[in-house]
């Protein structure tokens, strides 16, 4: 939709907006993982981008030749995401180049 993130207390506070081009996509629905560690991972149409804990800083995006990647687990032991796309039968890997948010 409109390529925003927006970090949040627990009780709802937003201490942090992000709007990047990356972020955008087709459907009106949010597509982020939260890893076991703090990564945050937003996905796009065409990429899925590790943002910083803080909510202001793209720190690897990850380029994809399938469109709308849907679902996204990342695997802290191997530091590869394991991802779904609509209309996709197939479930691809990717090794990432993550960074430790703790």
């Amino acid at each position: 939709m409109n390529g925003i993130l927006r970090t949040l207390t627990r009780d709802g506070t937003v201490t942090a907006t992000f709007q990047d081009h990356a972020f955008k996509h087709g459907f009106n629905r949010a597509y982020i993982h939260v890893a076991g560690k703090g990564q945050v991972f937003v996905f796009g149409d065409n990429s899925i981008s590790q943002v910083d804990t803080v909510g202001k800083t793209i720190l690897n995006t990850i380029s994809v030749d399938i469109a709308k990647p849907a679902s996204v687990y990342f695997n802290e032991e191997t530091k590869k995401l394991i991802v779904g796309f609509w209309s996709h039968n197939n479930i691809n890997e990717f090794k990432t180049k993550t960074v430790p948010t703790f």
